[in-house]
């Protein structure tokens, strides 16, 4: 496993990035295995899945996205879009000497590995993705986020300054916040343990004593430490405009494809988790219409922090879809 105080920075679509990789000794397969995280994550949220992925015989990458973690910090909203952050790991693939990549992405990571294999697949041999539905999207997301689930709902909020302040104010507090397990009562991302309206407007709920705050922290002192120190130097901002592209994302996929999304060719893992709620399994029902070649997974005992929450299970879901479909 890498040493996650210690990323190797590359430069890569006029921003460095910071990089943090291990292989296997020998030989790696002939595609590297490409980590991105989610909101608010880092690199390190994929610590778990090194030493499988490397024992698998890959060479495994994460990396912290840009406007967190090591990563540089781009001053405008725009330059947080999908097709950005498309154009950073091509970069780094460009890099390393890579034609291709299987992409994994977790939470609004998994906008980047579908965005992969949509309007990369020149780029991209196989698409994993975790907690995170196939991006169609079908109306102006905030609209459609308003109508559906109320003007409460955290993509409308996490539009405003509001919230990134309160964010800000205490970064370890809001890890703890977010970073936290079921333990029969909900969590903060869904005490009603449905895919509601009142789970969807989860973010209020950080104005809320923390003792009131159900489940348990997902990690030791140190791992949520890790979240808020990096947290602490570049702000939430980054990770909130990655949501506040949401138009900018729904008027490039009208424009690049007026009459309808493509179907996928590559092969596809998409994996959700049974206490998830803000990602409910029912999202993933329709991945076979959207791709060719797809598996989907259902990580047990585990609710939206799949891959922190039960990485036995979920490397070797990964492992085991890597060896069928990619030998």
């Amino acid at each position: 496993m890498p040493d996650f105080h210690k990323p190797t920075m590359i430069q890569s679509n006029g921003i460095n990035l910071a990089v943090y990789e291990d292989k296997p000794a020998g030989k790696a397969h002939q595609y590297p295995v490409v980590m991105v995280h989610g909101m608010p994550e880092l690199a390190y949220s994929w610590r778990l899945q090194f030493d499988a992925l490397v024992k698998a015989g890959f060479h495994a990458i994460a990396l912290d996205m840009r406007g967190t973690g090591y990563t540089d910090c781009p001053p405008n909203r725009e330059d947080y879009s999908v097709q950005n952050r498309l154009d950073d790991i091509c970069g780094l693939l460009d890099h390393y000497g890579y034609d291709k990549c299987i992409i994994a992405g977790h939470d609004f990571g998994g906008m980047v590995s579908w965005g992969m294999g949509i309007y990369r697949p020149d780029r991209t041999a196989g698409v994993i993705s975790m907690n995170c539905p196939f991006p169609d999207i079908p109306m102006s997301p905030l609209e459609m986020y308003e109508m559906v689930y109320g003007p409460k709902n955290y993509v409308s909020y996490f539009q405003t300054q509001e919230c990134e302040d309160k964010l800000n104010a205490d970064p370890a507090r809001s890890f703890r916040f977010f970073l936290r397990k079921d333990t029969g009562q909900g969590d903060n991302l869904s005490r009603s343990g449905k895919h509601d309206a009142e789970s969807m407007a989860y973010i209020h709920w950080l104005d809320d004593p923390e003792s009131s705050w159900p489940g348990e922290i997902l990690g030791d002192a140190a791992e949520i430490d890790y979240y808020a120190q990096a947290y602490k130097r570049t702000g939430f901002r980054g990770c909130l405009n990655w949501y506040r592209c949401l138009p900018l994302e729904f008027e490039n996929q009208k424009k690049v494809f007026p009459n309808g999304m493509p179907k996928l060719q590559m092969p596809v893992l998409a994996m959700g988790s049974d206490r998830d709620y803000i990602c409910d399994w029912s999202l993933f029902s329709n991945i076979e219409e959207k791709c060719a070649d797809s598996e989907k997974v259902l990580i047990p005992n585990a609710g939206h922090w799949s891959q922190q929450e039960n990485a036995p299970f979920a490397n070797a879901a990964i492992t085991g879809w890597l060896g069928r479909r990619f030998g």
